[in-house]
C-alpha cells in the first residue's frame, strides 16, 4: 500500500473514532492505533531528550526505546536477544564481520522504507557520539550489500555486537536525518519504533502516538502513551490510586506502601553508587577516597532507604546479567578507625565536601543523609545538593562536584552493558581514566569463553576496589506499580519493558 494511502486511511480512522464510530478489521477486531486507548505513566525523573548519545537517566532509556528503535530487542526474560528491525544476524569469526538482514517492509514512522543505507548512516552517528562513541570503535566499516543486508567489519573479534544493537544508543535514523539538521531531527525524531513523538518537554509531559507503520503486526495495542513527570511521590501514589495512572515507574522502597499489591518487584539488578571526582581537589588522592569508603555505614543504607528490596553490595557491577562475577577481594565495609587512619596518612586537610543527587529520588535523599552523618564521624562536613534531573546530570557529566550519588543498572542481558556504561560516563562520573576499562570492554567482546568473560568482570570489580573511584553502597530491586487494567506488561529483570506489548482496559 502506498504511504500516502496508508496515511489517508489512518486519518479517516481518527475521524470515525471522533464521531463515535468504530473502525474494524474484517474479523471484527480493532486495528492498532484506532482503539483510542491511552497508557498513562508517571515517574519522578525528567527526560534527557531524544539524542541517545546524551541519555543518562534510566527513564530516558525507557522512553527512547519506544520511539528510536535499534536493530534488535532484548527478551522479556532478560537472557536473550531477539529479532527487531533485523530478523537475522550472523558472525563470521574468520572474516571479523557481523551480517544483519533487515526485516522486509520495515519503514520509518513517516512511511519511508528503512534500508541498509539508513543503518550505515546511523552507525556513523553512533561512532561520532562524544559520550558513547567509543563503544563503537571496534567497527571499522559498515557496508550496505543491498537494501536489506548490512555488514559490520570489525578490527578485532567481538561476540557481543548483537547485545550492543539492542541499546538505544544504536537507534536507526533516516539517512542524513531525513534532510534535517541534527538539532532539528532530535527535536522531533522520525524513527522506526512503536510510537511517534506528538509533544514533549524535558521536565514535564511526553505524548506519543501509535506509529501506523510499525513493523510488529497488530502493535502497538494502545493509541497513545502519556508520560508525566510527577516529582512529588505522594501525588504520584494518589494519581495511581485514583486510576489516573496505569504504571508508576521505579517506585522507591519509601513510597512502596502507597501501592500495596500493585507492585511488581524484580530481582536485584541496580547499584546505588557514590562516585568521587578524581580530577582535582582532595578526592584526587586515593587514600582520601578509601577513607570515605570505610566511613560508610553500608548496613544502615541497605536496611533503611532500601528496606525490603536492598542488600549490602557485592561489587560495583550490577548482578543478574550473563557472566557476572564478584570481586576477588572483600568489598568496602564500615571501619571508622581505618577511615581515620587513611585520612591521617593522606596528610590532606579535608573539612568539607559537596554531594549532589537527583531531587526526584527520595531514596537518594535518605542515603545522602546517612552519608552526611557517616562523614561527620571522621571530621568531614558533607554539603548535600539536591538537583532536578537535568541539572544533576549536567553537573555530573561536567565533573562539577566532589561526589555524585546515583544508581544504575543494565538495559540489556549481558555484562558488556555496564562496561559500556562505565566507559561512557567517565567511570561513573568520576573522571577516572577509562583506557583500562575500555580495553576490558573490547577484550570481553573478543572472547566467547564464559570463564574468560567472568575473569575480566572480576578484574573490573577488583580495579574499582583498588582505585576507589566509585564505590557501591547497595544493590537493590526495581519496583513498578502496575494497574489491574494493564495487561502485557513484561519487564526484563533489570526493569526495562516495551510499551508496544501493553494493552489497557481489556
Amino acid at each position: 500500500m502506498a504511504p500516502s494511502l496508508t496515511k489517508a486511511l489512518a486519518a479517516l480512522a481518527v475521524v470515525l473514532s471522533a464521531v463515535g464510530l468504530t473502525a474494524c478489521n474484517g474479523d471484527g477486531s480493532v486495528p492498532p492505533g484506532v482503539d483510542g486507548t491511552t497508557l498513562h505513566i508517571a515517574r519522578s525523573e525528567s527526560f534527557d531528550g531524544w539524542d541517545p548519545d546524551k541519555a543518562a537517566a534510566y527513564s530516558t532509556y525507557q522512553t527512547l526505546q519506544g520511539v528510536l528503535e535499534p536493530l534488535l530487542r532484548f527478551s522479556p526474560s532478560g537472557d536473550a536477544v531477539e529479532a527487531g528491525l533485523a530478523t537475522d544476524w550472523s558472525y563470521d569469526a574468520a572474516a571479523l564481520t557481523w551480517t544483519f538482514t533487515l526485516r522486509e517492509g520495515a519503514m520509518f514512522s513517516d512511511g519511508t522504507p528503512l534500508t541498509a543505507t539508513d543503518v550505515v548512516f546511523s552507525a556513523g552517528v553512533w561512532a561520532e557520539g562524544p559520550n558513547y562513541g567509543a563503544l563503537y570503535a571496534n567497527i571499522v566499516d559498515v557496508t550496505a550489500v543491498d537494501d536489506r543486508t548490512v555488514v559490520f567489519a570489525l578490527a578485532h573479534p567481538d561476540s557481543t555486537l548483537p547485545v550492543l544493537m539492542t541499546w538505544s544508543s544504536s537507534a536507526v535514523f533516516p539517512a542524513d536525518f531525513g534532510g534535517l539538521s541534527r538539532t532539528e531531527y532530535f527535536a522531533a525524531p522520525v524513527a522506526a519504533g512503536a510510537f511517534t513523538v506528538a509533544d514533549w518537554s524535558p521536565g514535564g509531559r511526553i505524548t506519543l502516538d501509535a506509529n501506523p507503520h510499525y513493523y510488529q503486526e497488530g502493535r502497538p495495542y494502545v493509541d497513545h502513551v502519556v508520560v508525566e513527570v510527577v516529582p512529588d511521590a505522594t501525588e504520584r501514589g494518589a494519581q495511581f490510586q485514583a486510576g489516573q495512572v496505569d504504571i508508576s515507574e521505579y517506585v522507591s522502597p519509601i513510597d512502596a506502601p502507597q501501592y500495596g499489591d500493585a507492585l511488581v518487584a524484580l530481582p536485584a539488578s541496580q547499584i546505588e553508587h557514590l562516585s568521587f571526582t578524581t580530577t582535582g581537589g582532595p578526592l584526587a588522592d586515593p587514600l582520601v577516597r578509601r577513607a570515605v569508603a570505610h566511613a560508610v555505614d553500608y548496613e544502615s543504607i541497605a536496611a533503611g532507604p532500601f528496606r525490603g528490596v536492598g542488600a549490602e553490595p557485592r561489587g560495583i557491577l550490577p548482578p543478574n546479567l550473563a557472566n557476572w562475577a564478584p570481586p576477588s577481594e572483600e568489598p568496602f565495609r564500615r571501619d571508622v578507625e581505618e577511615a581515620r587512619r587513611l585520612l591521617a596518612e593522606s596528610g590532606a586537610e579535608v573539612t568539607s565536601l559537596e554531594l549532589i543527587y537527583d531531587a526526584g529520588n527520595p531514596t537518594d535523599h535518605l542515603v545522602a543523609q546517612i552519608l552526611e552523618q557517616d562523614l561527620a564521624e571522621i571530621g568531614i562536613d558533607l554539603g548535600l545538593t539536591a538537583l532536578e534531573t537535568g541539572a544533576f546530570l549536567s553537573r555530573a557529566y561536567g565533573l562539577d562536584a566532589d561526589m555524585v550519588l546515583w544508581s544504575y543498572g543494565a538495559v540489556s542481558p549481558d555484562m558488556v552493558d555496564p562496561l559500556g556504561w562505565i566507559t561512557g560516563t567517565s567511570w561513573l562520573f568520576s573522571g577516572f581514566e577509562t583506557d583500562t576499562v575500555t580495553q576490558q570492554f573490547f577484550a570481553y567482546g573478543a572472547t566467547e569463553s564464559p570463564e574468560q568473560k567472568q575473569a575480566i568482570i572480576a578484574q573490573v570489580q577488583d580495579d574499582a576496589l583498588r582505585g576507589a573511584q566509585a564505590i557501591s553502597l547497595a544493590e537493590f530491586q526495581v519496583q513498578h506499580a502496575v494497574s489491574e487494567s494493564v495487561s502485557g506488561f513484561a519487564p526484563a529483570p533489570w526493569g526495562m519493558y516495551y510499551w508496544d506489548t501493553i494493552r489497557v482496559g481489556e
